[in-house]
């Protein structure tokens, strides 16, 4: 013998399940994201400014691939250098070209931040004398209404 269901009973009991704030599906559906790190030592009140981060962008777009070599082990320290210099000197013919290629993105990629840094500052300026006009023609224009109130009267 079969038993008969009834659709709509299972559908209400199933949204029901659903909308309830403490089901299983509820905390299935919710949403969990990690914290992002607090990052604020590295970026200061007065760096969200984007000329301050536009000069930042522009010190620093060079990179160097012969930083110098070192060691702080007392003992082995020399020979650690010897073998990192080595190291520099075979590798160098594969990543210089890479260096470059960075390099040549990161000056282009400068230009282009302060192309349209500089954008916005005209874009600044333009809005700031629009928004001059349109006061001005307010002011003409209630200036106009009042006059035609006073001569109607």
């Amino acid at each position: 013998m079969k038993k008969g269901y009834d659709a709509e009973q299972v559908m209400e009991a199933v949204n029901r399940a659903i909308s309830a704030p403490d089901t299983l599906l509820s905390q299935f559906w919710k949403e969990t994201k990690s914290e992002a790190p607090n990052l604020s030592f590295l970026y200061p009140p007065h760096s969200r400014s984007l000329q301050v981060n536009v000069d930042l962008v522009s010190r620093n777009w060079e990179i160097e691939a012969d930083f110098p070599i070192g060691s702080r082990r007392k003992f082995v320290g020399s020979i650690v250098v010897i073998v990192k210099k080595a190291v520099r000197a075979l590798t160098q013919w594969y990543i210089n070209p890479i260096v470059h290629q960075i390099r040549k993105f990161n000056m282009l990629v400068t230009r282009a931040i302060n192309d349209v840094a500089n954008n916005i500052e005209d874009l600044e300026e333009r809005v700031s004398s629009l928004e001059g006009e349109i006061e001005k023609l307010r002011q003409d224009l209630n200036a106009g209404k009042k006059g035609e109130e006073e001569s109607k009267r």
